[in-house]
């Protein structure tokens, strides 16, 4: 079963061959489709790599009905059961099942236009919610000069301190310091943490440019300001600011939403022959790290992630390219 992540990712990769625009509005669950040839339509979307039940779906749909009635769910399943099928048919809800490459939207079956295969899925490699408030927890004292309190650390990741007390609670390279919670462990800790997490999930689509990596940012960012979103840089750009090494390889950005950057000079492409990123992530406290580290609105991800994304990144070097982000980061050398 994969992940509701991949899930998403690979669901945009079929919405983009049936020749479907899709953007987020203000949050991963809240989409706004437009088929070929016909106005935007907001939808709620709610992915599942299992189908609900009946009684499930009809709770759904009546919950989403009384909240807004215009806006009906989008479903992204895996497999679509026959009752599922029916409701989208008869413009219940919307359909997208992944694996069958089945999309339905206001009743139109669009399955006969999609025209390009789904990337191979990435298997799940977790299960639960993750704990991102203590890798977040963990990354900042990780990169913090002095002890942390706290009411600093649940202030810097909008968190509670009874939460980040929880997460401390016998932590075994965390302890109580003058004036907070240090690490005692570092190295051990980075390298579990480098271990434990998968990365921040989220949906992900792939584009293709022909300037370098340092020029498909510039042009993708450009587009972010002029849309009014957010984002930041991560992998080889987000390292190569922290502690230069090599030329960045990659381009890759984190968002608040999702975006189409054709009108950036790029094309729709496939996971594997992408040159530019862009993620809208699951894990809520990227901004938050990241504006620990600048007294202005943050340009990157935290050293910590771009380093796990470096690591997960392509190139004959990026492994060494990690290791010299590695050792800035335990020996508190990296630029800010």
């Amino acid at each position: 079963m994969q992940s509701t992540s991949d899930l998403i990712t690979d669901a945009l990769s079929v919405l983009r061959a049936a020749d479907f625009r899709a953007e987020t509005n203000g949050s991963l669950a809240n989409w706004v489709l437009t088929p070929p040839g016909r106005q935007a339509l907001p939808v709620r979307m709610k992915a599942s790599a299992s189908p609900p039940t009946p009684s499930a779906l009809k709770k759904l749909v009546d919950t989403q009905h009384n909240k807004q009635r215009d806006v009906k769910l989008f479903l992204v399943v895996a497999r679509a059961t026959s009752h599922l099928t029916q409701l989208a048919h008869a413009s219940v809800v919307h359909l997208l099942a992944v694996d069958e490459r089945r999309l339905i939207v206001d009743g139109t079956d669009y399955s006969t236009t999609i025209n390009q295969p789904t990337p191979d899925h990435i298997p799940l490699r977790r299960r639960g919610r993750p704990p991102w408030i203590r890798w977040a927890i963990e990354r900042l004292l990780l990169l913090s000069p002095q002890p942390l309190p706290q009411t600093i650390l649940a202030n810097h990741l909008h968190t509670t301190p009874q939460a980040v007390s929880k997460a401390l609670k016998g932590h075994e390279y965390v302890e109580p310091a003058e004036g907070g919670w240090t690490v005692h462990r570092r190295q051990e800790l980075l390298t579990r943490f480098l271990d434990e997490y998968p990365g921040p999930g989220g949906a992900c689509t792939y584009w293709y440019g022909l300037d370098a990596p340092t020029g498909q940012i510039t042009h993708a960012r450009q587009l972010c300001r002029n849309m009014d979103i957010d984002c930041l840089q991560t992998g080889d750009i987000a390292a190569d600011h922290y502690a230069p090494w090599r030329m960045p390889v990659t381009a890759a950005l984190y968002m608040r939403e999702l975006l189409d950057f054709v009108p950036a000079g790029f094309s729709v492409a496939s996971r594997e022959e992408g040159t530019f990123t862009a993620t809208v992530p699951e894990d809520p406290t990227l901004w938050r790290t990241a504006a620990v580290l600048t007294d202005s609105t943050p340009d990157f991800v935290d050293p910590i992630i771009a380093l796990h994304d470096v690591m997960h990144g392509e190139g004959t070097d990026a492994l060494d390219a990690a290791e010299h982000l590695q050792d800035a980061i335990l020996h508190g050398a990296v630029r800010r």
